[in-house]
């Protein structure tokens, strides 16, 4: 629990700043992007605990690159982070604000007997993740859906500044 307070009270510490800095933000320019939702499982399962919470701040470049972290409660009630790089995607030419979102990185908090829920993975709770998810923004508001393997869907809401 002392986890989660921390990071919510750095998440919107730096928010805030960050909202200063952009908030004047253009479609062609650069811009933060920050995220908060929660999870459902499609399965059962004993070991599942926690609240399922979300939350993360990405870093948009014009070219649909993007990176950023993310913290959350994992399915076991672990406390657990994500730093990836990923590309934003726009397959429908006619609907613009539907987008493809696929990202790539490191995740850490993973431990115990829950560590082979990642792939890829070394030492006690390291491993490599890979998050595909579907979208829609209109303007600075976006909703999206992630896809957790089988087994979940993480539903978000984000604001980009």
């Amino acid at each position: 629990m002392l986890q989660l307070v921390f990071f919510l009270m750095l998440l919107l510490g730096g928010c805030g700043a960050l909202a200063q800095q952009a908030s004047n933000t253009s479609a062609n320019e650069s811009h933060w992007y920050l995220q908060a939702g929660a999870y459902v499982h499609l399965d059962h399962n004993d070991d599942y605990s926690g609240a399922p919470l979300f939350g993360s701040i990405e870093h948009h470049r014009t070219n649909n690159w993007f990176g950023g972290l993310s913290a959350f409660n994992n399915s076991y009630g672990q406390f657990t982070q994500y730093l990836y790089l990923g590309k934003k995607l726009h397959p429908w030419n006619s609907h613009p604000e539907f987008r493809i979102k696929l990202s790539a990185g490191v995740a850490h908090g993973y431990r115990g007997e829950h560590h082979d829920t990642l792939p890829i993975r070394w030492g006690g709770s390291w491993g490599l993740a890979v998050v595909p998810a579907i979208g829609y923004q209109k303007d600075r508001v976006g909703y999206d859906v992630v896809i957790l393997k089988a087994s979940g869907l993480l539903f978000l809401v984000g604001y980009e500044f």
